[in-house]
């Protein structure tokens, strides 16, 4: 249907230029057989001793004249104009005919492959936001496997006491320092002692150094050191299946007696 319409309005453009053409041209001729008769009419009114009836015919042939170039042009536009719309409807419904046989004739099964082509994206878009939504929790996943740090978090420390409490804590601390440095390696962005002097360079990444405090002007800046930051040296993540729930951080575990 699209396709059909831009036929039209390209083949009316097409129609309305030719006619145009057309009317200037024939419409050119004919003002110049009016200045040819023009001069003849002229010429025959100088004649002396003229018969009477050649003098009616001049004159009747004048009053027309006149009438002709008061009404030829706007009749004649109009008259091209019509034409223009004639042809112009003509050309679209015999081509709209052929358009329709031509949308008939491409097979279903084309047509069916494009209709999917959506639901395939939308599936793969969800795919794509499951397996970041995983990949987001599988950290912390491993935390709970190997140190139990949700089971920590959600506990009710107001029933333990201190001793009991850095007891959990200190085993809770080494497992889960161990599947961090496994998985990410992390190391301080800047390697100096917390509460040193230090100067921030021109080229620092702000991504990495983050100013705080009374920051006026141009780098380079001097400050002290309240955090040295932490960055990865390596990233280890695994290839998930697409049948695993991506909101489940760590599954129930039920021993079988």
């Amino acid at each position: 249907m699209n396709l059909l319409k831009a036929y039209s309005r390209r083949s009316f453009f097409v129609v309305l230029v030719f006619m145009v053409l057309l009317f200037i041209v024939v419409n050119g001729f004919l003002w110049v057989c009016f200045q040819m008769g023009s001069q003849m009419i002229s010429v025959l009114g100088q004649i002396p001793d003229q018969p009477p009836e050649l003098t009616e015919i001049l004159k009747e042939i004048t009053y027309y004249k006149q009438l002709a170039e008061i009404y030829f042009l706007p009749i004649s536009g109009g008259f091209f104009f019509i034409f223009t719309i004639i042809f112009w409807f003509f050309l679209r419904i015999v081509n709209g005919g052929l358009f329709k046989k031509a949308q008939k004739s491409i097979p279903i099964e084309k047509k069916k492959r494009s209709a999917d082509v959506p639901a395939d994206s939308k599936k793969i878009e969800k795919e794509k936001r499951e397996q970041n939504q995983r990949l987001f929790l599988y950290l912390l996943s491993l935390l709970q496997r190997e140190g139990r740090l949700l089971d920590f978090f959600s506990e009710n420390l107001d029933l333990y006491e201190d001793d009991q409490i850095g007891a959990a804590v200190r085993s809770i601390h080494q497992n889960c320092k161990k599947v961090i440095d496994k998985n990410l390696s992390p190391r301080p962005v800047v390697e100096r002692n917390e509460g040193e002097e230090i100067t921030v360079e021109p080229n620092f990444d702000p991504n990495a150094i983050k100013l705080t405090g009374n920051v006026i002007g141009d780098p380079p800046f001097k400050g002290v050191l309240r955090h040295k930051g932490w960055q990865t040296q390596k990233l280890e993540l695994p290839t998930l299946s697409s049948g695993q729930d991506s909101k489940i951080i760590a599954p129930a575990e039920v021993e079988i007696l």
